[in-house]
């Protein structure tokens, strides 16, 4: 059977469907969020190289983030990336917990979604007893919050939590 790719490891039958494919999917991912760069620092003005505008160093920024996307969709060897596992999904519902802490920290203040996302976490990927994750989840976003909003004065959002209790 004939392979292809840089080791050789990968049998030609296998690259030409979707499933030996897949591995693509970051670096288009990568590719579009560069051309989306790009077209924004186009928006801001690139101003000349005497006087630059403010979307200079962005557009250098995305070019460099496009190209070695197109490096990546090109010569990418499949062999170097690891199988899904239960694990991944894990990390993945890592993100989507930063995702909802983000969007909930916008909308209701930092003290509740900072405790729920130390819950989770606690919980998920530290294997804490609830017990453990619920007493660290308490103290870790009470004390970020007293040190960052109250001690350091880095503005936050609203908080509904702090404005219940007096805050």
């Amino acid at each position: 059977m004939h392979t292809f790719g840089l080791k050789g490891e990968v049998p030609m039958a296998q690259s030409r469907t979707v499933r030996g494919q897949l591995h693509r999917i970051g670096p288009l991912l990568v590719l579009a969020v560069g051309v989306s760069a790009i077209i924004g620092a186009v928006g801001l003005s690139l101003g000349e190289l005497t006087a630059p505008g403010p979307g200079l160093w962005p557009f250098i920024v995305a070019l460099l983030l496009t190209g070695t996307a197109l490096v990546l969709v090109v010569i990418d060897d499949p062999e170097d990336y690891e199988p899904w596992t239960s694990g991944t999904a894990r990390i993945a519902g890592g993100v989507a917990g930063l995702a909802v802490f983000i969007v909930a920290f916008e909308a209701i203040g930092f003290l509740l979604p900072a405790f729920l996302m130390l819950l989770l976490w606690l919980r998920i990927f530290g294997r804490e007893s609830w017990r453990w994750a619920v007493g660290l989840a308490l103290v870790g976003s009470v004390g970020l919050y007293l040190l960052f909003d109250q001690a350091l004065g880095v503005p936050f959002p609203d908080d509904v939590v702090a404005e219940l209790v007096g805050g």
